[in-house]
């Protein structure tokens, strides 16, 4: 039920996600911005960002319509506009290079 009270149908469906809450990335963030090579101008930015760190956990970044850029791994889906550049950002940096292990995608995906 929406707050205008119109019914809501939710639909259960594979989705791409940046696990921003994967433990050992988050980790390696806050170690980075409590040393010495991350500088901000107030402590009420540090603690912005600390509080944006620990607030992530996974992103939809994938929808299957619309406009938008493919997928790089995978076009059938379209990248949500909010994460284009996090992504883009991310994979063109390892994209030439080999994956090791190969890369796979999981079962309910590679069908």
């Amino acid at each position: 039920m929406s707050r205008s009270g119109d019914e809501c149908v939710v639909a259960t469906t594979d989705q791409w996600y940046l696990a921003y809450g994967e433990e050992d990335w988050k980790q390696q963030v806050l170690t980075h911005l409590h040393s010495e090579n991350f500088q901000v101008y107030t402590n009420r930015v540090l603690e912005a960002f600390d509080a944006k760190v620990n607030w992530l956990r996974e992103w939809a970044c994938s929808r299957q319509f619309g406009l938008g850029t493919q997928l790089p791994w995978d076009e059938k889906w379209v990248i949500e506009s909010l994460s284009d550049s996090t992504i883009h950002m991310a994979y063109y940096t390892i994209a030439h290079l080999p994956p090791s292990p190969p890369l796979s995608l999981p079962p309910s995906l590679s069908g």
